[in-house]
């Protein structure tokens, strides 16, 4: 249910691990130079690069295989979560405003004025300090003035691993040399699925 409850995953996707591995390395690229070289890599090793669920594609996916993933004991408790939204909703939705927008969003509250989607505001001020009682405003009248995002309280479900995961991952000696360094000094924070599931990482032999 989208919106109401987030669930989190008990154990790590490919896809998860993928990601960690390639910011322990500094592969940060952009979207233009990621697809280029995911071209190259299909075309050398005549197989599509597979996509995760929000569309990353790793590039060292022809380069590793996981093994046998150990799952440790897990405790599963839920929590509110600041979720990042950006649509239609933000004059209700936002809690940061220009300091301009404060005269309107008082009469907004009073019912003095209302808001609308551009393509069905009947009347409204094509200038924000011009409006009037009565008017139906344009929320493109009034984006300017609020944050391109808002926050949005959202109950979300959380793991919290009480020992560690242990993946077999076979590879060239090679590349195992750059990532047991890189993990021993990684380019980036490392995390799985999303920047508040922050992990420490280990490479053995």
């Amino acid at each position: 249910m989208p919106g109401k409850y987030y669930v989190s995953q008990s154990e790590p996707t490919q896809a998860m691990l993928l990601g960690a591995l390639e910011n322990a390395l500094g592969w940060h690229l952009g979207e233009v130079e990621r697809n280029q070289l995911i071209k190259t890599l299909e075309k050398k090793h005549k197989r599509k690069a597979q996509s995760s669920g929000v569309g990353f594609r790793s590039l060292l996916q022809w380069h590793v295989r996981f093994g046998v993933l150990v799952v440790p004991p897990l405790l599963h408790y839920d929590d509110l979560w600041t979720q990042h939204l950006k649509g239609k909703t933000f004059v209700d939705g936002s809690r940061n405003y220009d300091a301009q927008v404060i005269p309107f969003m008082n009469a907004k509250r009073g019912g003095l004025v209302t808001t609308s989607d551009a393509a069905k505001a009947r009347k409204g001020a094509e200038v924000l300090a011009d409006f009037q009682e009565g008017d139906d405003v344009s929320i493109t009248v009034l984006r300017p003035y609020f944050p391109q995002y808002y926050s949005s309280p959202t109950l979300r479900g959380y793991v919290e691993p009480q020992g560690p995961y242990k993946v077999g991952i076979e590879t060239s000696p090679a590349l195992s040399k750059a990532l047991r360094a890189a993990i021993a000094d990684p380019a980036a924070p490392l995390y799985l699925g999303s920047n508040d599931g922050w992990i420490e990482l280990d490479w053995h032999d």
